[in-house]
């Protein structure tokens, strides 16, 4: 399976693009290759077999909503943040599909039980308040059909980056070296939450208790990325190939960048 191209108007200012758009989808290559593979290690868990009606949750400017929509699938995205929305609505229009994503909390969804066949999460999992977690996750539950899916990303809480993030927040000469990055919140209180700023990831343990505790059974887990987001175009292609040998390598491959969690109705 293969992600289908997303077309950006070109009228559409640099300046107005969100930054998910500018500078990953629009960016330097291996921001790109990042990008699309959370997206395709996610989406693969899909097929039309199981049904076809998907909710993506932080769907920001609505990415996996377009490429999901081109793939035949019907989709629905919600995100807590609306700011995007107007960009992505123009994109879609661009590309000649719906654009059908609504401003909400994954932890209180506005739809009726048993609506989605699929729940896919891209690198959004890491942004919900600790606090919601299990309640956006009952949610997913709950908006699902029986033997429906989950099919979540979120950064590796062992790989190297995640640790080398868990050092510098406690040293902050290395903080300040460091590229910019989403770094560990620090407690964090509720009336200072943003899912933007807030960056928390779990363990694989942790995360798949939550999703079982939630009603569902986890199927599978997999590693994956270990190309850095600000590797130089001219080693891209050589690092994307070889992180394909790295995935596949038994305890190494428990390092990468993302984890893939997929889950079924219990």
């Amino acid at each position: 399976m293969n992600l289908p191209p997303i077309g950006i108007p070109g009228d559409l200012a640099r300046d107005d693009m969100p930054d998910l758009l500018r500078h990953w989808y629009l960016g330097p290559r291996a921001r790109r290759h990042m990008m699309m593979r959370r997206f395709f290690e996610v989406d693969r868990h899909l097929d039309h077999v199981r049904g076809n009606r998907v909710l993506d949750i932080g769907s920001a400017w609505g990415f996996n909503v377009m490429a999901l929509e081109r793939m035949g699938f019907r989709a629905t995205g919600v995100d807590l943040i609306p700011a995007q929305f107007e960009v992505g609505k123009r994109i879609a229009a661009h590309n000649g599909v719906a654009f059908d994503v609504a401003a909400a909390d994954a932890a209180a969804l506005p739809f009726r039980d048993a609506t989605f066949d699929f729940v896919t999460m891209v690198e959004t999992f890491e942004h919900i308040y600790d606090e919601d977690r299990p309640r956006a996750l009952a949610e997913c539950r709950r908006v699902l059909t029986p033997g429906g899916r989950l099919v979540l990303s979120t950064p590796n809480h062992a790989s190297v980056v995640e640790r080398i993030k868990r050092v510098a927040v406690r040293h902050g000469w290395m903080r300040q070296r460091l590229p910019s990055m989403c770094l560990p919140e620090q407690g964090t209180a509720r009336d200072d939450y943003h899912p933007y700023r807030y960056h928390h990831p779990l363990p694989d343990h942790e995360i798949a208790a939550l999703v079982e505790t939630a009603g569902f059974r986890v199927v599978s887990m997999s590693h994956f990325l270990f190309v850095m987001k600000n590797t130089p175009d001219v080693l891209a292609r050589p690092w994307c190939s070889g992180e394909r040998l790295l995935e596949r390598t038994p305890a190494i491959n428990r390092l990468a960048a993302t984890v893939c969690i997929v889950a079924d109705c219990a």
